[in-house]
């Protein structure tokens, strides 16, 4: 009988030490650290991105996508490792986007009108356009907390989806969520979907990717027209 009770207290006292332990005790799943491992590859030899895309805005109020629209997406990392990016949509309408440095430029050359930004201390937040492009796993885990959601194809390619959720209450003000699909084949990102509170989101695919190309410094630069009315925002 005695040994019985030291047995049954024992393990009492083991089940309550294991509901105290902290998460970082608990098992990942191995699905998610070999992802992360190939994004973390990926990163030791980033450079550049580019793509054409698809983007679709769903409303979920109406509980439909607006009008897709598609263009090109560049993506790279300066010599001090600050972000540079162009993304330009083609159809229905052009309108570019390039973020160079601390500034970020937004042009409608169908109404003649740009937005000029200074990004001050959120020139790092460009970062979550290339989630997974350049940034190392440990990178990611500061900014996010980090689920493994199965395997899926996106752009007809299959996939490792993994959801991260911003740690940043003002992040999060802005979207709660981003979901990524990560290529099998090669690391890089097929797909995103950012998930705003309101649960609209904005679903990106890539297609005709390449990894570490030479982009054209211009690319992400805007020379706007002489009749070109700026609003510039600080």
């Amino acid at each position: 009988m005695r040994l019985r009770k030291i047995f049954l207290y024992a393990t009492l006292l083991l089940l309550t030490i294991l509901s105290l332990r902290p998460d970082s005790w608990a098992q990942e799943n191995p699905e998610l650290t070999k992802t992360l491992a190939r994004i973390d590859a990926i990163s030791a030899k980033f450079s550049s991105f580019e793509a054409k895309f698809t983007q679709r805005y769903y409303v979920a109020l109406l509980k439909k996508y607006d009008t897709s629209e598609t263009g090109e997406f560049y993506y790279a990392l300066d010599k001090d490792r600050s972000v540079q990016m162009r993304f330009e949509t083609l159809t229905p309408g052009i309108t570019i986007i390039t973020v160079k440095g601390d500034s970020g430029t937004k042009y409608q050359p169908a109404t003649k009108q740009a937005q000029i930004l200074n990004l001050g201390k959120n020139r790092n937040l460009v970062e979550y356009m290339g989630t997974g492009l350049g940034q190392t796993s440990a990178r990611l885990r500061e900014q996010f907390e980090i689920t493994y959601d199965g395997t899926e194809d996106a752009g007809g390619e299959p996939c490792s989806v993994l959801t991260l959720v911003p740690k940043d209450k003002d992040v999060a003000a802005s979207f709660k969520a981003i979901t990524l699909w990560v290529k099998k084949s090669t690391g890089t990102p097929a797909q995103y979907k950012f998930l705003e509170p309101t649960n609209n989101y904005m679903l990106i695919t890539f297609s005709d990717d390449k990894l570490n190309g030479k982009i054209p410094a211009d690319k992400f630069e805007q020379r706007l027209p002489r009749e070109t009315e700026i609003l510039r925002i600080n």
